[in-house]
């Protein structure tokens, strides 16, 4: 018994209703479900993600370091060991970087966290010492309705909230979250090897998959989809790189011009947090001022003013010059897509979220472009039908024959 297409449309139509209808009132459940499924899965999803972002070094690696020779011998011997060769070099740039990161950060954070924890008394009363010289400041905080008594022991208060959190953190659970997450990376990164080393094998095999039971429509949409994808997403990655990377340069060259604190740790936080788009500059920019408010209150806003400026230069000449309209998503679903994807996998989604939006976004409205301009093609088609009918015909000519 074969089905119409029309049937077929319409059961597909009904099953998802019935499954939309059913997350919707339990949404509780649908959400334990998909939290269960992420669980089992996330070192297969951590995997697949990194071998996304390592596939754009090691094809550059590919094409500018490993060239096809013209000699027939070394085009094999080529051939043979430069994906290997490729996965080990960006193995070893992306291990440097973070091992560069961790040696600017974490020793100039853990003594500025130290240096917190011990003096904040000082610190609160050298802040509000410094909002009452300052007549603008000591005016605005008035108008605000804040006095300094009342903004010393708030500022007291949350400090020392935080500092006490931080050293009530259980030992025991840390240590068990740490080994968990370090045996979720590993076998990520075992994944992403894998995957990498045979991706072609792997794309032949789902092209093959779509073909054999998709329509040739679907499958070929597909295949444009996955095109456009991982260009997108190689184009937004290296402009996201670099602009991040200029950002951060000119913020320590800024620092150091200015005479801000610790001007290359605030520089590296910077560059880490302009990597996420929209937001990441602002939480650098916050991170900045703790980081500064340690030493002068006055040198931190200077600090947050410089900033802002900075963010001004950087989005309005900087940015589109370097990313430009690489992912052609709006800033509503950019906001959108950082949010979800922070919600999700943390800071790694929050970077990630923003190409993957702008691919489902790219390809929804290509999808609906395309069924548009097939109904108006059909419509038009329906009017000329009708046109041409003999009934049609015959309207046309009555006037005629009665003009006669």
């Amino acid at each position: 018994m074969r089905f119409s297409k029309r049937f077929k449309e319409n059961v597909m139509l009904i099953a998802f209703g019935v499954i939309l209808f059913f997350a919707v009132t339990n949404y509780a459940l649908a959400l334990d479900i998909l939290g269960y499924i992420k669980s089992i899965l996330y070192p297969v999803i951590l995997g697949a993600i990194m071998a996304f972002i390592f596939n754009v070094p090691m094809s550059a690696i590919e094409k500018h370091l490993f060239k096809t020779p013209k000699n027939p011998k070394r085009q094999k011997l080529v051939a043979s060991i430069k994906r290997p060769c490729s996965i080990v070099l960006t193995l070893l740039i992306v291990v440097g970087i973070i091992v560069l990161l961790l040696v600017l950060v974490i020793p100039s954070l853990a003594e500025t966290i130290s240096s917190l924890s011990k003096n904040i008394p000082s610190i609160v009363k050298h802040i509000s010492d410094e909002i009452n010289g300052n007549k603008a400041l000591s005016s605005l905080f008035k108008s605000i309705g804040v006095t300094p008594d009342s903004l010393s022991s708030g500022m007291s208060d949350w400090l020392k909230g935080g500092i006490s959190a931080l050293k009530k953190i259980d030992t025991m659970s840390f240590a068990s979250a740490v080994f968990s997450s370090i045996v979720d990376f590993v076998l990520g990164l075992f994944f992403s090897i894998y995957i990498l080393a045979q991706k072609e094998t792997l794309k032949r095999q789902i092209k093959k998959v779509c073909t054999a039971f998709l329509p040739d429509r679907a499958s070929g949409r597909l295949a444009s989809i996955e095109k456009k994808s991982v260009d997108t997403f190689g184009r937004f990655l290296v402009g996201q790189s670099t602009d991040a990377a200029l950002f951060g340069g000119l913020c320590t060259l800024g620092c150091l011009a200015f005479g801000f604190p610790d001007p290359v740790l605030i520089g590296v936080v910077v560059a880490v947090s302009a990597l996420v788009p929209l937001i990441g500059a602002t939480i650098g920019m916050l991170i900045g001022f703790l980081l500064i408010c340690v030493h002068s209150f006055s040198m931190a806003i200077g600090f947050v003013v410089f900033l802002l400026v900075l963010m001004q230069i950087d989005a309005n000449f900087i940015y589109p010059r370097i990313v430009g309209s690489s992912v052609g998503l709006p800033p509503l679903w950019v906001l959108f897509a950082v949010t979800v994807g922070g919600r999700m996998f943390g800071v790694l989604g929050m970077f990630l979220a923003v190409p993957m939006c702008a691919i489902v976004y790219s390809a929804f409205s290509e999808i609906v472009n395309d069924r548009l301009e097939r109904k108006g093609k059909t419509k038009t088609k329906n009017k000329q039908d009708k046109q041409d009918t003999p009934a049609a015909e015959s309207e046309k000519n009555e006037p005629a024959t009665s003009a006669q």
